[in-house]
């Protein structure tokens, strides 16, 4: 990704330069939105898209809540340098109509509007907009990665929740509260990067991408419990499914990179830290298809450690009745 010196952009009265972002692969534009420094500040050091709303007046990262998010591949600025061209992965959806692009309509002389281009998903569903109210997750139907985060999030729960520091050193770690594990989780990731380009190796190829995955998701889930964050507000399944099959694997064994250099870079606060692992467990699920493997077996990989584990057995046994 190119870095831009500071301040070649030429931001208006409103400290705001017009972004608009087109599909790397496909040559699609896909949406119009904009930038304030902070915002490209953000998305160089991030190579996520970070923008600014001019309605809820903040700062926003694309995918930030939906895990639909934009993996920046090229920023490029115009002959006047007062807006901004942003090439994207785009990871999921874009349109919050359902459709590949937010120019999907054409216009007419007589200014009426047609639509030219195929809705590609029901916005009710991956936008989680249906008309009644949300159920609970308890009362929701989860798919089987849905069960399967939801289990190995509870069983860390529950060492966090129960003291078995004696037993377990993760029960320890999640016990006390000056733990920080954003440097292991910055190394799991480089692991992850090496498995995917050739340079780390224990075994074979796939059990090494399950392995460095799941090490990965066990770091991030426990800087998420850590915080306090409940596994609707994570959200790990929507996140490792949120993956984009046309990525090369080059680019993500980069971005892995440039995320593991991001949480070197320190602690963020709860709240963003619930948001960036997040969307770094979005790059694991990715990971894991880049190399032909289902991210749900990445899970089901730690899920049968952490059932050999006896002191566990109380939380199986409960969770199976």
């Amino acid at each position: 990704m190119n870095d831009l010196p500071p301040r070649i952009v030429q931001y208006g009265a409103d400290g705001l330069a017009p972004v608009v972002v087109q599909d790397a692969v496909s040559g699609d534009v896909l949406m119009l939105a904009y930038m304030n420094d902070e915002a490209l500040r953000l998305t160089q050091e991030t190579g996520r898209a970070h923008y600014w709303s001019r309605g809820r007046n903040a700062l926003w990262r694309k995918g930030e809540t939906s895990g639909h998010e934009q993996l920046v591949d090229e920023i490029r600025v115009n002959c006047e340098q007062n807006s901004l061209l942003l090439l994207v992965h785009q990871v999921g959806a874009v349109c919050h109509h359902g459709y590949p692009t937010c120019f999907y309509r054409r216009t007419a002389p007589d200014g009426s509007l047609t639509i030219v281009r195929d809705r590609a998903f029901d916005p009710s569903t991956v936008y989680h907009e249906a008309a009644s109210a949300p159920q609970s997750p308890e009362n929701q139907a989860l798919d089987p990665l849905g069960e399967a985060t939801r289990c190995q999030f509870d069983a860390y729960a529950y060492l966090r929740d129960h003291d078995l520091t004696s037993v377990s050193g993760t029960s320890r770690r999640l016990r006390c509260t000056d733990q920080h594990f954003g440097s292991r989780i910055a190394d799991e990731l480089r692991e992850l990067a090496g498995v995917l380009d050739g340079e780390h190796r224990h075994t074979d190829p796939e059990r090494d991408v399950l392995l460095e995955a799941s090490q990965v998701i066990y770091w991030l889930l426990l800087e998420s419990l850590r915080n306090r964050a409940t596994w609707m507000a994570l959200r790990p399944d929507r996140a490792l499914a949120t993956i984009d099959t046309q990525l090369p694997a080059r680019t993500v064994c980069r971005l892995l990179r440039a995320e593991a250099d991001h949480w070197s870079a320190g602690e963020p606060d709860a709240l963003d830290s619930t948001a960036a692992a997040h969307a770094t467990l979005s790059l694991v699920g990715q990971a894991c298809a880049s190399t032909g493997i289902d991210p749900l077996a990445a899970v089901e990989f730690d899920i049968a450690e952490l059932q050999s584990r006896a002191y566990l057995a109380p939380y199986f046994a409960h969770r199976a009745t």
